[in-house]
């Protein structure tokens, strides 16, 4: 039986994973575990390499690479027990390895699972009916790679999704779309920047309806951000606030502002500044429910996650990482 499994995208950080999870498995076996290294190849991959590990009795499963192969393996996992997550971040963001203090040094990184503390984190969990997004779909004539991954998804038997860091509905959702395909200048932060300046000269405000334990909103809104961890997008501070242990979301809603103010309020976000502004509130609640006039679709952990109507809630301390602390 192995004592853990590897899971690796080859491309996440120009590369930089494979030679991670390369010293990374070594370090373990030189310590006197066992397990198996494995490189994804195609979208879906680490979602499946996680889940079959697991359910075959792996209870360390780690994920190396960006935020992308974290978010798939979440998913491999999530409704197993007794599995401990392990982070090694190599990608663009790593939003969630900062929440819990793994750091970016892969040394540093490698020595967390072998030394580290086991910690309990909250989980995001998100339903909806795939099917009647895959039939909303097939009506638009969508054919974006976000709709073909849905519709590949509405295959799976459960309607559920799970994440670690931060839902967005709106604006913020479009500029991890756009940031996800990257740009040939940037990268990491400044990618999420520079897809932020671009989704302005296009984005039109959605009608959305929110409900909570802080109860209700109906309107135009800039983005709703639906956090577990304060940042996303490399180090935005959406929701300063947010605990990761808590059991509760903390949400971050926008009004429509000006363009101009909109680039005022991205500068603020490296400190949560933007708090203050009377466009912006802050909630806490264990689950909220988003809909929308017309299908939107949603982000998490910079991943599309699935399409409004759908009901979000906490599962607190609903998944076990390695950690520094």
């Amino acid at each position: 039986m192995n004592d853990f499994i590897l899971i690796a995208n080859p491309v996440s950080g120009k590369g930089k994973a494979k030679s991670t999870a390369e010293q990374a498995h070594a370090a373990l076996t030189e310590a006197g575990q066992q397990g198996q290294l494995v490189f994804t190849a195609a979208a879906g991959d680490a979602k499946r390499f996680a889940h079959e590990a697991a359910a075959n009795g792996v209870r360390f499963v780690i994920a190396c690479g960006g935020d992308g192969t974290l978010h798939e393996v979440v998913n491999g996992i999530a409704t197993l027990p007794d599995v401990i997550l392990g982070v090694l971040p190599c990608g663009r963001g790593n939003d969630f390895a900062a929440a819990i203090g793994v750091p970016l040094k892969p040394e540093t990184a490698i020595a967390t699972l072998l030394s580290g503390t086991p910690i309990h984190v909250d989980l995001g969990r998100c339903y909806n009916s795939r099917q009647q997004s895959v039939v909303s779909n097939q009506q638009e004539g969508g054919t974006s790679p976000e709709t073909s991954l849905l519709k590949a998804e509405s295959q799976e038997p459960t309607a559920d999704h799970y994440f670690t860091t931060i839902a967005t509905c709106g604006y913020d959702a479009e500029v991890s779309r756009r940031a996800a395909k990257g740009t040939p200048v940037f990268a990491g932060t400044a990618s999420y920047a520079y897809a932020a300046v671009e989704t302005l000269f296009y984005y039109d405000p959605p009608v959305v309806h929110l409900e909570g334990d802080f109860g209700t909103y109906d309107g135009e809104i800039l983005l709703a951000a639906t956090g577990i961890t304060n940042r996303y997008g490399g180090g935005f501070k959406i929701v300063p606030d947010a605990r990761i242990d808590d059991g509760l979301f903390d949400v971050c809603i926008i009004r429509p502002v000006s363009e101009l103010t909109v680039l005022r309020l991205m500068v603020t976000l490296f400190w949560g500044g933007h708090v203050s502004h009377p466009a912006v509130s802050i909630h806490r609640t264990r689950a909220i429910t988003i809909k929308t006039e017309t299908p939107l679709l949603l982000y998490a952990d910079g991943e599309p996650m699935s399409e409004t109507p759908v009901t979000i809630e906490t599962i607190k301390h609903g998944l076990v990482v390695m950690s520094p602390r």
